[in-house]
């Protein structure tokens, strides 16, 4: 499906990068614990031109781990300025689901001219505890090594939107099989023990600061059936920003990419092809 891969370097560490298409560059950035490829769902329903650019952001898929200190929003967000000098990109379309979502916001006040448009998908300032709640009970029950057959009927049953083929499809771009037949988790599994032992990780910043600096068109993406993103948080920031559109997909909860992936594209479709005065 890709065209390319690639590779860079920032802040001693090594990160991989996939690419599709040409045009205008549009950057992907995953959710925590997932890969660039993970946006194989929705791609296919993207329409172009577009140069589509997915990261592999630190401590997930084949780019480097590092000490745990080092996984800081910031960093994340080097890590994208790093890949924009890279590819000597100029000005370029953002769009970021859940952990990706955060990054790309504080990202894009903290580099507001080098972002044309923003994508933001079922992130947001607030996170419903409720929400926070499931997500760290689900990440309680799962092993750090097991049989992928196992983990796609749990995740079936965690996230009944999905058919246990699109979950089976999705573990095999998240996960790597080991010399026992067993399967490991790509990402820095150090990460997902400090959420199992109830740690806050990644959620560094109070993103409400952020927001006054997002000058350019956003669009926020939330699942209708979403239990992190809450509608009424949206409103309050529809209500702080003036270039901001705020769409529900329906049929779709927090992984709204791999629920629904054909309205998200739609939606994202709409609002890239929006001429903004």
């Amino acid at each position: 499906m890709w065209d390319r891969e690639g590779f860079l370097e920032n802040d001693h560490l090594k990160l991989r990068y996939l690419e599709k298409g040409k045009g205008e560059p549009v950057i992907l950035l995953h959710g925590f614990g997932d890969s660039a490829e993970v946006w194989e769902f929705v791609l296919p329903y993207l329409e172009g031109p577009f140069r589509f650019i997915a990261l592999d952001q630190r401590g997930h898929g084949k780019s480097d781990r590092v000490p745990l200190e080092r996984y800081t929003t910031f960093d994340f967000v080097s890590d994208v300025e790093a890949l924009r000098k890279r590819l000597n990109l100029g000005r370029l379309i953002l769009i970021g689901h859940s952990m990706g979502g955060r990054n790309a916001i504080v990202y894009s006040s903290s580099y507001p001219k080098a972002v044309e448009k923003l994508v933001v998908i079922d992130y947001a300032p607030e996170l419903s505890e409720r929400g926070r709640k499931r997500i760290l009970s689900a990440l309680r029950t799962r092993p750090d090594r097991f049989h992928l057959h196992d983990m796609a009927e749990a995740l079936r049953e965690e996230n009944p939107r999905i058919t246990y083929e699109k979950a089976l499809s999705y573990l095999k771009k998240i996960t790597r099989p080991g010399d026992d037949g067993l399967f490991e988790w790509l990402c820095d599994v150090r990460l997902i023990h400090k959420m199992r032992e109830g740690k806050k990780v990644l959620r560094d910043v109070n993103l409400w600061d952020f927001l006054p600096n997002l000058r350019m068109p956003t669009l926020f993406i939330r699942g209708e059936e979403s239990d992190l993103v809450e509608r009424e948080v949206l409103e309050k920031v529809a209500l702080l920003l003036p270039k901001v559109h705020v769409v529900e997909v329906p049929r779709a909860g927090h992984a709204v990419p791999l629920d629904n992936p054909e309205e998200t594209a739609q939606a994202i479709n709409r609002f890239l092809f929006i001429q903004f005065h």
